[in-house]
């Protein structure tokens, strides 16, 4: 079962699951035109990627914070990164003006695709292993919010949404 539901916009995303797939190909190997690799939830594809971007943008709602108060917050918060995940994750996202840089002289998108591919998969072990909100079990309600945690969570999704807009797909609030 797919992670899209019915009102992600199909048009937009099919082209994007495509032009991805596309741009995720060194130009220097052969290319295997498949929907249902293109179309899949796991693995590197836009589908993956869009859906690791909205989950991160989740986090945030759970806790009752827009962008706009995150970034507000960056100003006040210290961010200590004290989990070996909350370190692999910052170094990763530090990684972006190099892989910037990389494209510029090699001319290779394939390389931002990777670079994408490569936070999602920090970020999921950063979520596996690093609470941002922590609410009551039975009540659901909020007991702690991890701010600094919540900044990282504010600063991986920037750095996709720009990985997204150079590669000119793109990003959708829900899926």
């Amino acid at each position: 079962s797919s992670g899209i539901n019915a009102e992600w916009p199909l048009r937009p995303g099919a082209y994007g699951c495509i032009k991805f797939a596309d741009l995720s190909c060194t130009r220097t190997n052969d290319y295997v035109f498949s929907f249902d690799k293109m179309l899949d939830d796991k693995g590197k594809t836009a589908v993956y990627l869009l859906y690791a971007l909205t989950r991160i943008r989740s986090i945030a709602r759970v806790a009752g914070l827009t962008p706009e108060e995150l970034f507000q917050s960056a100003t006040r918060t210290p961010i200590v990164l004290e989990h070996e995940a909350e370190l692999k994750l910052a170094k990763t996202l530090l990684r972006f003006a190099e892989v910037i840089e990389e494209i510029g002289h090699t001319l290779l998108p394939h390389t931002l695709c990777s670079y994408l591919y490569d936070i999602s998969l920090a970020f999921t072990h950063f979520y596996d292993n690093c609470y941002c909100v922590e609410k009551d079990a039975k009540t659901g309600e909020t007991l702690h919010v991890h701010t600094n945690r919540l900044l990282l969570c504010e600063a991986t999704a920037r750095v996709m949404e720009k990985c997204f807009d150079l590669l000119g797909l793109k990003t959708v609030a829900r899926m």
